[in-house]
């Protein structure tokens, strides 16, 4: 369903893994140079979705320069690693059900990081308090009274992070992830030319942020006299 033909697709593990198979963060030209298909081929094999460059490194960095920082949904943890931040995912992949899945539909899991802590999101910003919370590429919360909008029963609530924080910065593909219901909520959206995933749908890839502020002006004006959520009390 992803290629006509697989074996005709060069393989760009050296380009993108170190010694030890951990994905690298390298500069943005060396995914320039690659195609499309390839990243999609690399992403698939090796259960990975997007990949981190210098370049949103350096943009993170001058972001959350001085401010308490983790990340969400870290997965192979080598974005918080190179951040110095800490790495949090609910490690879900782990679990011998999600195992079997994937073995059936014959892909690999997601290669967790050995710094990887084991907290889903809204337990992560309970634990650490952070200003600011960065995510890429993870599911949004399955929501029974929007269905359409999809997600998972096992996604992050992302309005209740939005809410307890005082900047969320999201990376993701505007196809892949058109439907997250916090799209309604205000919010500043950024496509620069270095980010890359394996997406092959013909969308951009996007850094989109979500300020607190912003989110209680709105929440404000549309349920007068209540206050927006927050994780047990995290202001």
């Amino acid at each position: 369903m992803y290629f006509t033909d697989a074996a005709s697709v060069r393989d760009i593990s050296s380009l993108l893994l170190d010694n030890n198979g951990r994905l690298r963060v390298i500069p943005a030209q060396v995914l320039e140079d690659t195609t499309a298909q390839e990243r999609l081929l690399f992403g698939v094999r090796h259960g990975l979705y997007s990949f981190p460059t210098e370049e949103l490194c350096e943009f993170l960095r001058a972001r959350i320069r001085g401010k308490t920082t983790i990340e969400i949904g870290a997965g192979h943890g080598a974005l918080a690693g190179t951040l110095s931040i800490p790495a949090t995912d609910n490690r879900q992949q782990e679990e011998a059900e999600f195992k079997a899945h994937y073995r059936q539909i014959r892909q690999p899991t997601v290669p967790y990081g050995e710094d990887v802590e084991k907290l889903d999101a809204i337990s992560a910003v309970q634990r650490y308090k952070p200003s600011v919370v960065i995510a890429c590429w993870v599911m949004h919360l399955f929501d029974p009274d929007r269905p359409d909008a999809g997600g998972s029963m096992f996604g992050v609530d992302e309005e209740k992070v939005i809410a307890s924080c005082d900047e969320y910065i999201f990376v993701g593909n505007e196809k892949v992830h058109a439907h997250k219901p916090m799209w309604g909520i205000p919010h500043e959206k950024l496509t620069p030319s270095w980010l890359y995933s394996r997406a092959v749908n013909g969308s951009r890839d996007f850094i989109a942020i979500w300020r607190r502020a912003q989110y209680r002006s709105a929440h404000s004006q549309t349920t007068a006299g209540t206050e927006p959520r927050d994780v047990d009390g995290v202001q």
